[in-house]
């Protein structure tokens, strides 16, 4: 039934705006009336309730106007505690949370967008029968504005289901083998369970499993241990072609009871538990993990696993990275069999640009230089990626480096523990120190032409960096990991040199 129609009295005072009408009876509507019901979609679909007060429904415009306020207001509240949001993004409950309030909102927007379009039609009761050109256009019009009002929503709902995806493969879980092992544990009220309190410390490997290679090597070892209370964080870099490092009572030890150490070169101990001998390895699936604990002298809490692939597709997702190399350079592009070319070239001082596979073998190259000029390059490379990437780059190849850390990253970190972690970290400022073990200063002597590591000195070094005092006495290591290196991974043909050697690289801004 068509609703009288029912004009105030007066013809004057601001309400006869939404009432009064020029026109004569039986012309056709004006291209503005005609307009109406798209203009005050639009406005619900900018600011829902926006199109019902256009039209002159204050009340229904107004409750609309309050909910879209309250939103606002907790969009706004959320923004200005940006630990809260961060410990929020890495929960997967919290992001299944968001999700269902995405949706909520999308299903709310749509309403007063179709709400205002409906209102609109209805009170302009004097127009005739619309022709069928003009309800095309009409719906053709509600069709785009209801598809800008969904689109955001759309991909909040990517991102978040992305997100939940990289925390629950990931971030699968704690590895039970690996905190088998006897040892003390100590939890804070946010749950940040740590074997020192107050000290993250996390074993980082860069594995280089691919073709023509058995197992998996592991050329890039570091240690990463982040003090809670003063945001600093000591860099440990481990040579891969030390020998004899030390290994955990069990039977691993046992069964190299001449030495209780491994006696081959540390980046094959991964491979070797994994591949030969993993009944030597009851309490870990990552070996190197219990050696480093016993170079160091100090508990890990953690590992992270990074196939060499994973960093070439990392890199190349953020767009390359730019480096300040600082001495001349031959490396050979490995392409770890992907194809394209290979090529062999000389890399200049200066500031240098690299894509994903040429950033790899920059860190990689040995063949003119040493293992400890390779180890600071690798910091260097990280470094740089760290303070070049912007929060657009990640958003915009996030769906990318999903898929790459799923297929290249291991770890036992769970993501319950996630938010502790940021929590931990908090906003300040985080401060590096780096050292690398190399020979001379941190060798007792030579193994076929390795070094073998003088662990007491590399655990006072590692007690100094990570006491509490360490945080404004500055260390006496070289931060470059390079103090007394010769341009090759064997032993010096002489003893050598006392000269500091010239940086690898500088961390490029």
């Amino acid at each position: 039934m068509r609703e009288p129609e029912v004009r105030p009295k007066g013809s004057g005072g601001a309400g006869s705006i939404w009432w009064d009408s020029e026109e004569p009876p039986g012309r056709r509507p004006s291209r503005d009336r005609r307009r109406r019901p798209l203009v005050a979609a639009l406005l619900s679909c900018l600011v829902p309730g926006a199109g019902q007060l256009y039209l002159g429904y204050r009340r229904r415009g107004a409750a609309m106007l309050v909910v879209t306020l309250l939103c606002v207001a907790v969009a706004a509240g959320l923004w200005s505690e940006p630990t809260a949001v961060s410990r929020m993004l890495v929960q997967p409950r919290s992001l299944l949370a968001l999700l269902v309030a995405d949706l909520g909102l999308l299903v709310f927007r749509v309403v007063a967008v179709v709400d205002a379009y409906l209102l609109a039609r209805r009170d302009d009761v004097r127009a005739p029968a619309p022709t069928s050109g003009w309800r095309k256009g009409a719906a053709a019009g509600l069709v785009v504005i209801l598809t800008l009002t969904a689109a955001p929503h759309a991909a909040a709902a990517f991102y978040d289901l992305q997100a939940y995806d990289l925390l629950t493969s990931v971030f699968a879980g704690e590895d039970p083998l690996w905190h088998a092992r006897d040892r003390d544990r100590h939890q804070t009220g946010d749950g940040l369970v740590t074997a020192i309190p107050g000290r993250v410390t996390v074993l980082l490997l860069g594995g280089d499993a691919g073709p023509g290679r058995q197992g998996r090597r592991t050329d890039t070892m570091m240690v990463a241990s982040f003090e809670v209370a003063t945001g600093k964080v000591a860099l440990f870099g481990l040579p891969r072609n030390m020998v004899q490092v030390p290994l955990p009572d069990g039977p691993a030890a046992d069964y190299f009871s001449e030495c209780r150490c491994f006696p081959r070169l540390l980046n094959e101990l991964y491979a070797f538990a994994e591949d030969e001998r993993p009944d030597l390895f009851p309490n870990s699936r990552r070996p190197g993990d219990g050696a480093a604990e016993e170079l160091l002298g100090l508990p890990i809490d953690h590992y992270a696993l990074v196939d060499l692939l994973g960093f070439v597709d990392v890199v190349d997702a953020l767009g390359g990275v730019t480096v300040n190399n600082v001495k001349p350079l031959h490396i050979e592009v490995d392409r770890l069999g992907r194809e394209g070319s290979q090529p062999a070239y000389e890399i200049q001082p200066g500031l240098k640009r690299l894509n994903g596979f040429t950033a790899l073998a920059y860190s990689r190259s040995r063949e003119t230089t040493s293992d400890y000029d390779r180890m600071q390059r690798q910091r260097c490379v990280i470094g740089s990626l760290a303070r070049q990437t912007q929060p657009a780059e990640v958003l915009a190849a996030f769906p990318k480096l999903v898929r790459v850390l799923k297929r290249s990253v291991a770890t036992d970190i769970p993501a319950s523990r996630l938010p502790a972690l940021i929590e931990a970290a908090g906003d300040q400022p985080i401060k590096v120190a780096t050292v690398g073990f190399t020979p001379p200063t941190y060798n007792i002597g030579w193994s076929s032409g390795y070094p073998i590591p003088n662990v007491p000195k590399i655990q006072s070094a590692v007690r100094r960096m990570t006491s509490q005092a360490a945080a404004t006495t500055p260390t006496t290591a070289n931060p470059d990991g390079l103090g007394g290196t010769t341009a090759t991974t064997r032993a010096p043909a002489t003893g050598g040199g006392s000269t500091k050697p010239k940086p690898a690289c500088t961390t490029a801004s």
